[in-house]
């Protein structure tokens, strides 16, 4: 091997070992404001500082959370705001662009699921997108809610409580509470039970 390709490993070496020292800090804030919390591997998180996280949060291999939004019209853009005992399974994106994106306690995210507070406009055909004014909208997921593997939220959809997203669906508008939504756009087929007074209370 020349010198030029020995000085290429060389720096490809450093970068890789200063991408690990800097990981493994972010892992460890993380850890120290997140009492419980179970973090994989390959895990990339943008702007941790603006991600909360609540107790015994689990995020599987491979996800992605981008906090790092700026939209003047969002006092909050690009923060990330996760529950208590929320799980994020592996390979799913939440990209908390221009407005927020917030995930109550035991919610739940699929593998592959893709929620996205930002995304281009196509309203001027005169213009490219990227020149247009983006939508964008705080994504919801209220408490015990789920969203299935692949699907994908876009921006200002609130997911109900106990509500379900079908694997594959891609949500435009809010999914009421106790209701299960599928389908490209997904829409509401059935309603789920609402615990009765009595299941609440755990009483016989």
């Amino acid at each position: 091997m020349t010198w030029k390709g020995l000085l290429r490993l060389w720096r490809r070496l450093r970068a890789d070992l200063e991408r690990a020292y800097y990981e493994e800090l972010v892992r460890e804030e993380l850890r120290a404001r997140a009492p419980g919390l179970q973090l994989g591997r390959q895990v990339t998180i943008i702007r941790p500082d603006r991600l909360i996280l609540g107790e015994n949060v689990v995020i599987h291999d491979h996800c992605v959370l981008y906090c790092a939004g700026q939209a003047p019209e969002y006092r909050q853009g690009g923060r990330i705001v996760i529950g208590n005992h929320v799980e994020l399974a592996w390979g799913c994106i939440l990209h908390g662009g221009g407005a927020q994106i917030i995930l109550r306690d035991f919610a739940i995210i699929g593998a592959g699921a893709v929620l996205i507070s930002e995304m281009y406009s196509y309203r001027d055909a005169n213009l490219p997108a990227r020149f247009q004014t983006k939508i964008m909208g705080d994504i919801v997921v209220e408490e015990n809610a789920t969203v299935g593997a692949n699907a994908v939220v876009l921006p200002g959809v609130t997911i109900g409580r106990r509500a379900i997203v079908g694997a594959g669906a891609v949500v435009t508008r809010d999914v009421p509470p106790f209701s299960v939504a599928v389908g490209v756009p997904a829409r509401v087929i059935k309603r789920v039970d609402e615990p009765s007074v009595r299941d609440r209370s755990g009483s016989a």
